[in-house]
């Protein structure tokens, strides 16, 4: 596939464009800005909102659950009236309770590395603080799973925020080895032993914490994504595509994922005489990654860490229709795992991955219109009036929106 290449305005931009993009980053979150937005707040006839959010910096995946915070603050504060601002976890042993008095809410997000006792210690100081002045306190908790990495951060906090949860609840009343329920399956399936891991187990939890676990939004509006949905032309994407099914997931045998991606690849690779098929093991620029995925008609796309990643997107906009094991144990937002329209769930043993990509791909009308489906959704969530209401509802179902606004008559 080396032959084929992205035209002008696909993929990657040129230096001009990623350097105009650094810039505007700079500008948004400028002393200016902060003016703009509390003018636009202070007139946008809804309450004012101000809220902290204290980071640890950490985890690029993880702080990008951010981007669109920035991204559209202008938007946010104009149309709901909230103000976010942000600073770092080491600010919460110096920060007062009259510094706090400020805002409505206070934020925090940590990464998953960092220690049990140190994350219990921070959520529980910055918390106590914030309830001195009465402000809420909500988590962002970026990780790529589902689960709860420290059940008394959830007992500290009023709202706990999510990029995805499981559709069932009772789920979480279940305890878990390792981090997540993808590593307590690699454990039970694939021998995967995580006794010495820096997170051996995950701890069930009540119903009450639970009950404060909120939806919020997914990495699908990341910059990275919100980019690369402007710089692949519609031209780029009428082009043949000369490859049946594509996937590039290979790890080593060192990874506690290996036994995951690693039956996709040999089930893949046994489609061979079948299908053209390409799933490589070495590493590309990306670019190149952009390349076979514009050149795939299916793009197969594992868990890892997570059950979503920056794959399952990056295929949709390329116009690769999304092969994924079956993703209803989830909910999520934007939810483009929907069986038949916008992606093909197959077997998490991929035992069905040649029935399901064989009836899909001699059906071309169908494989163009579920391709076209999964484009045209996610086009329309990561448009800033999609997020201001994703936005809306995530803070209302965190207690700090109780006033009719433009999406307060609309389910969450």
């Amino acid at each position: 596939m080396s032959n084929v290449f992205l035209g002008t305005g696909a993929g990657l931009p040129p230096p001009s464009i990623q350097f105009s993009r650094r810039a505007v980053k700079v500008i948004s979150n400028s002393r200016i800005a902060d003016r703009i937005a509390t003018f636009r707040a202070k007139h946008s006839g809804r309450p004012i909102c101000r809220i902290l959010i204290l980071s640890d910096g950490r985890a690029g995946t993880s702080e990008q659950q951010f981007a669109p915070l920035q991204r559209y603050r202008q938007a946010i504060a104009g149309k709901l009236g909230i103000l976010f601002d942000f600073g770092s976890v080491d600010e919460i042993d110096a920060i007062s309770a009259d510094q706090v008095s400020a805002y409505d809410a206070v934020g925090l997000k940590m990464s998953f590395e960092t220690p049990a006792p140190v994350a219990v210690a921070k959520a529980q100081k910055f918390f106590e603080t914030a309830r001195s002045v009465e402000a809420r306190c909500l988590v962002f908790d970026g990780d790529d799973d589902q689960c709860v990495l420290w059940p008394d951060v959830i007992t500290a906090c009023d709202a706990y925020i999510k990029k995805h949860r499981f559709s069932d609840l009772n789920a979480y009343t279940k305890p878990f080895i390792g981090k997540s329920n993808l590593t307590d399956y690699a454990a039970r399936n694939y021998g995967v032993d995580f006794s010495a891991d820096i997170i051996p187990k995950t701890r069930a939890l009540t119903e009450d914490q639970i009950g404060k676990i909120v939806l919020g939004w997914n990495i699908a509006l990341d910059d990275k994504i919100h980019f690369l949905a402007r710089d692949i032309s519609p031209d780029r994407l009428r082009l043949t595509r000369n490859v049946d099914i594509s996937c590039r997931a290979s790890v080593g045998p060192d990874q506690w994922t290996y036994g995951i991606r690693n039956d996709a690849v040999k089930a893949i690779m046994a489609l061979q005489g079948s299908f053209k098929v390409h799933a490589p093991t070495d590493r590309v620029p990306q670019q190149e990654y952009y390349n076979e995925m514009l050149n795939s008609r299916l793009t197969v796309s594992p868990f890892g860490f997570g059950e979503l990643c920056w794959r399952d997107f990056e295929a949709i906009l390329c116009g690769s229709v999304l092969v994924k094991p079956d993703m209803s144990h989830i909910m999520t937002y934007p939810d483009l795992f929907v069986p038949g329209e916008t992606y093909i769930p197959i077997a998490w043993d991929y035992s069905d991955l040649g029935e399901k990509c064989t009836s899909i791909l001699e059906d071309t009308a169908a494989l163009e219109r579920m391709a076209e489906t999964a484009r045209m959704r996610l086009l329309d969530t990561l448009s800033p009036k999609n997020f201001l209401k994703r936005l809306d509802q995530t803070m209302r179902a965190s207690g700090l929106i109780d006033d009719v606004g433009p999406f307060a008559d609309r389910a969450s």
